[in-house]
């Protein structure tokens, strides 16, 4: 059985699903259904694990805010099997806040679990060039399948190349798999 394991990118995935309601519907973090995506990217593969990329707001800047993502977060881990959430940090550059630290730790994952044989096909969800050299050396180096999930066909095409199978998911795919509430 092909095993399978999903790094997903959640700052990407919800600008991206932001940008596809925008016609309609004003959609929020909540109003995002992870599980059917999940569902929709494993399809029938058995899936490992699956790992949700994001920052952790600040606990000083707005305390509330900070309670209410790590209610959200606990949530996710509760109501879908084999999910696990990992935060990077929020840094506050020129009156605005930027992500830390998530890049790198999707990078470490995806290649520390090929090394350990934990899956066979890693599934990546995003739209970032810095993946396209770890895609290469996973599939290169372990013999793994790699497979791209993005919502645009502007990426880069040093990472539209790097994977065995690259997946462009469109605003009608999305909603009829029912990646929002609606």
């Amino acid at each position: 059985m092909n095993r399978l394991m999903i790094f997903i990118d959640a700052e990407y995935v919800v600008q991206k699903i932001k940008d596809f309601a925008r016609k309609g519907k004003n959609i929020r973090r909540k109003d995002i259904n992870w599980s059917n995506i999940i569902k929709w990217v494993a399809g029938k593969r058995q899936l490992i694990r699956c790992y949700y990329y994001s920052s952790e707001f600040s606990k000083e800047e707005n305390l509330q805010t900070y309670q209410e993502q790590h209610e959200y977060l606990k949530n996710l881990k509760l109501n879908i099997p084999y999910f696990e959430v990992r935060l990077g940090r929020l840094v506050n550059v020129n009156q605005g806040w930027v992500q830390k630290g998530i890049d790198v730790k999707i990078a470490l994952d995806m290649f520390s679990k090929a090394v350990a044989n934990q899956y066979d096909t890693v599934a990546l969800v995003s739209g970032d060039s810095d993946f396209a050299e770890v895609v290469s050396e996973i599939k290169e180096r372990y013999g793994k399948h790699a497979e791209l999930y993005t919502f645009d066909r502007s990426i880069h095409e040093v990472l539209r190349l790097a994977p065995d199978k690259h997946v462009i998911i469109n605003p009608y795919t999305a909603s009829k798999a029912g990646f929002w509430s609606t």
